[in-house]
């Protein structure tokens, strides 16, 4: 039975909406607003303002409000919503979400229902990578070859051949000549480096691995030396091959046979932590109240940040992309459960006074 009062709007309500056009435009202007509950809501209730209002109450009538992508109430009334009753009144959305596809982004990015967490895209990351490819590289018979010039001092680590002198490195020869027979070629590597992979040159010639022989440091110069480093059909037998930076940091890589030096081409290896690459530091800063998980491996996964703290992925490429999602779980001192919608989202006010059941509370 739906009772009967003057100057009370009675309504009952069964689904997520605006609660004055549930009530109707004539009683909607009504002084009291008496809302019922007859069934579990999925969504929100929304209330708007009208000047009229002196008093406005939900009963839940032991009938849930759950929503899963915000607050289950909007009061923009100016006075508030009083709720009655026992069911449950929260907002069930855990979660916040931005993905950035493009891979040139940069600066700040401010997520929603975070209470305006940030992430930050920025340049102040360098990484090294290794150099395989130096085609076309040409050895030194007898002073400073052209090719090998300061860009490469650095590529092989400086003075000390830091690169260079590690089981890590290796450089492959081929014959400039591949109709040769015998067939040229050669592989160096760094020291310990013997159990690496050998290498078939451009002309055929089956290679293995060869140690230095010789690897001095004189005056803060370092100097390494591979006997019998490879075969030179042309000159007729092994040669050795020597590395080091001359006063002016150019690289040399000399190769013992004299005269004509081009009948053996460095072609590719590895060159470990040569190139210094400029790639992505992605900052992120919860504001929310309570601790946040960060994942989606991208670049965060599993991580939790805890209130008012960042956390900083370091990214070796040039990709400024992302995506992040947040989670929080857990409950606070009353046993609310936590969410990151408030339960009124609107500009006016709830009143619990008369009201049994349980509220979400807010992570915000």
């Amino acid at each position: 039975m739906i009772p009967l009062f003057p100057n009370i709007g009675y309504a009952e309500i069964s689904s997520a909406g605006t609660l004055n056009d549930a009530m109707g435009s004539a009683k909607t202007q009504l002084p009291i607003q008496f809302f019922k509950l007859t069934d579990n809501i999925s969504g929100n209730l929304t209330m708007t303002n009208e000047s009229i209002h002196k008093k406005i109450i939900i009963d839940t009538n032991g009938k849930n409000i759950t929503n899963s992508s915000g607050s289950p109430i909007t009061n923009n009334s100016s006075i508030d919503v009083e709720l009655k009753g026992s069911g449950n009144v929260q907002s069930t959305l855990k979660t916040f979400n931005t993905a950035i596809t493009s891979t040139s982004n940069t600066g700040t990015t401010t997520f929603d229902n975070s209470d305006s967490s940030t992430v930050v895209v920025d340049t102040d990351f360098t990484f090294d990578t290794n150099l395989t490819s130096f085609s076309g590289q040409q050895t030194s018979g007898n002073g400073v070859d052209g090719f090998f010039n300061t860009t490469f001092g650095t590529y092989l680590g400086g003075r000390l051949l830091t690169n260079v002198n590690t089981a890590a490195f290796r450089m492959q020869f081929n014959d400039a000549f591949v109709e040769d027979n015998p067939k040229g070629g050669g592989l160096i590597v760094g020291p310990g480096g013997g159990g690496q992979s050998g290498y078939t040159s451009n002309a055929g010639r089956s290679c293995s691995p060869v140690v230095p022989s010789s690897n001095t440091v004189s005056g803060g110069f370092r100097t390494m030396v591979w006997a019998n480093a490879g075969f030179d059909p042309r000159k007729g037998g092994n040669y050795t091959i020597t590395i080091l930076l001359d006063t002016s940091d150019r690289a040399r890589v000399v190769i013992s046979q004299a005269n004509d030096v081009r009948f053996i081409l460095p072609s590719n290896g590895v060159i470990p932590d040569a190139v210094t690459t400029t790639g992505r530091r992605m900052i992120f800063t919860n504001n929310l109240a309570i601790p946040v998980v960060l994942s989606g491996a991208d670049p965060f996964d599993g991580v939790t940040v805890a209130s008012g703290a960042t956390s900083t992925a370091n990214i070796s490429a040039a990709d400024g992309s992302f995506d992040i999602t947040g989670t929080v779980s857990g409950s606070d001192g009353a046993s609310l459960p936590y969410a990151v919608a408030p339960v009124n989202s609107g500009t006016g006010g709830i009143n619990t006074d008369a009201y049994t059941g349980t509220l979400s509370a807010s992570a915000l």
